[in-house]
């Protein structure tokens, strides 16, 4: 199931809103002529294929990272194996013609070709933090004026990309913490240990769990036991299969291992959790402090 929203403030700045259900099918996204794309995740992980400068593949899109799509070009995207939880991502396209004008007008910006701007992930999350603002703009009016400042804002910000900044207060960066983030969200099933998480952020052993912790207020193995219950959580409220199977999904081989580490953090058992009959998950345990 694919839920869409279209044509946002006509055809000065188009945003569409996709979001699949659980085991939700994959969709092809096909960016309209003269248009130019941006896709980022607002909920969940996702997958998307298409072809860059390497050819054709795929890429893991998680909160505070972008797919920027040129002209000519689409992309399919699907929920992530093997858990296939929902996700919404928002689509921003933006004419053409607006970022060849404002190209023209600055002959010094590093980018000189809009196809230079295509990749299938970047880590951005100012532009993906604007993606709910743009939303929430749509829902409360916002008109003509609006749709024109924020294409030009987004034309001058994708020409004039910001530098990476540092890390701070001794914790890792952003996209360190994000790529470390994905690699957990696809390996979640398997047996992850440190030294891959830490080879993930490019750190010794030592440096990457000191730097996490710093990051995120939690050692790497307490974060990943969170994001798989959170993922648990997920399956139960929404899916059927049997409570062993949903913890071997993710990343609980061991049922009582399972049960006990699942009653730790939500206050009760797995199977106690799907008769009550959540919908809605609790907070990330992930997030939690």
């Amino acid at each position: 199931m694919a839920t869409h929203l279209h044509d946002f403030f006509s055809q000065d700045l188009v945003l569409e809103k996709e979001a699949t259900g659980i085991d939700g099918d994959t969709w092809m996204y096909h960016l309209p002529d003269e248009r130019f794309g941006i896709i980022t995740p607002l909920q969940g992980s996702c997958q998307i294929e298409g072809r860059d400068g390497h050819g054709r593949r795929s890429a893991t899109l998680v909160p505070g990272e972008i797919c920027r799509i040129a002209p000519d070009h689409h992309v399919r995207l699907a929920p992530m194996p093997p858990r296939r939880l929902p996700f919404k991502v928002v689509c921003i396209q933006l004419p053409l013609t607006i970022l060849q004008r404002t190209l023209d007008a600055h002959p010094a910006a590093p980018v000189r070709d809009v196809a230079e701007l295509h990749t299938l992930r970047a880590f951005d999350p100012h532009i993906a933090s604007m993606a709910p603002v743009l939303l929430h703009a749509w829902q409360t009016g916002a008109g003509k004026p609006y749709a024109v400042a924020a294409a030009h804002y987004l034309a001058e910000y994708l020409l004039h990309p910001p530098r990476a900044a540092a890390p701070g207060g001794g914790g890792l960066s952003a996209e360190q913490l994000c790529t470390v983030r994905a690699y957990m969200e696809r390996r979640l099933a398997e047996n992850i240990t440190l030294n891959q998480l830490a080879g993930e952020a490019h750190l010794s052993r030592y440096h990457f769990l000191r730097r996490f912790t710093a990051a995120t207020g939690r050692t790497p193995m307490r974060y990943l036991t969170g994001l798989r219950i959170d993922a648990a959580r997920h399956l139960l409220a929404a899916g059927r299969d049997p409570v062993a199977q949903v913890g071997r999904a993710c990343g609980f081989p061991n049922p009582a291992n399972f049960a006990r580490a699942f009653r730790k953090h939500v206050g009760c058992s797995p199977s106690e959790y799907r008769q009550r009959g959540y919908g809605d998950p609790l907070p990330l345990a992930a997030d939690r402090r």
